[in-house]
């Protein structure tokens, strides 16, 4: 701050106090995130054969799911109806929405915008990477306690981020299951709770009424 020490010490002071301990001042927990990934469900009558005409790549793998690719990340498209996201930092969900929209709207798989806001509308977090930096290398350790069951790993000094925490955080795949599972049951219930028509029987017109 080219200040003279003996003539502004206290006042130096008070501002290395403020920075470092007054809980008033004090230095929140910045960060940054990367490998941002999501999840969606599109319908079955998407055509995966004009995907590949229209710029999806068909994979080598048993399950044979397309794979596209553009500057917002990439998709995993899988037989299922699941596309699974990789969107890449600076990520957040406008971003994933909009790689979504590349990939099925933008190519004319899906044209009705009704549709393609129902698959929006599914889009769901499954995982990222929260890198907290400080001011020193950390030595290496990992804590992996809570990942089968909460879905939480902590890293310090990661080859990657060696003066850095880096906290993964994931959807385990049982949550999705019981969504899943919720779902159809919630259909399900729906189908049974519908009123009868009157007349009908066992699907017939009763025309003798």
């Amino acid at each position: 701050m080219d200040l003279s020490y003996a003539d502004y010490r206290n006042y130096m002071n008070k501002l290395r106090y403020e920075w470092k301990s007054s809980h008033k001042n004090e230095r929140g927990s910045k960060c940054s995130f990367h490998g941002w990934r999501g999840c969606c469900f599109v319908p079955s009558g998407v055509d995966r054969v004009r995907a590949v005409e229209v710029g999806w790549v068909r994979s080598r793998a048993r399950n044979r799911w397309l794979l596209w690719k553009d500057r917002l990340g990439r998709l995993q498209w899988f037989e299922t109806g699941r596309v699974s996201l990789f969107v890449r930092k600076p990520a957040n969900l406008g971003k994933a929405y909009q790689l979504v929209c590349n990939g099925f709207f933008g190519t004319g798989l899906v044209f009705d915008f009704r549709v393609m806001k129902e698959i929006l509308a599914g889009v769901q977090f499954k995982g990222a990477s929260y890198v907290f930096e400080t001011e020193q290398r950390l030595p290496k350790l990992v804590v992996d306690l809570f990942g089968e069951s909460n879905g939480v790993r902590i890293k310090l000094g990661d080859r990657s981020h060696p003066h850095a925490v880096e906290v993964d955080v994931w959807l385990p795949d049982w949550v999705e299951r019981n969504e899943r599972l919720m779902e159809k049951l919630n259909e399900t219930l729906d189908r049974f709770s519908r009123p009868a028509v009157p007349g009908s029987h066992g699907g017939k017109v009763d025309y003798a009424v």
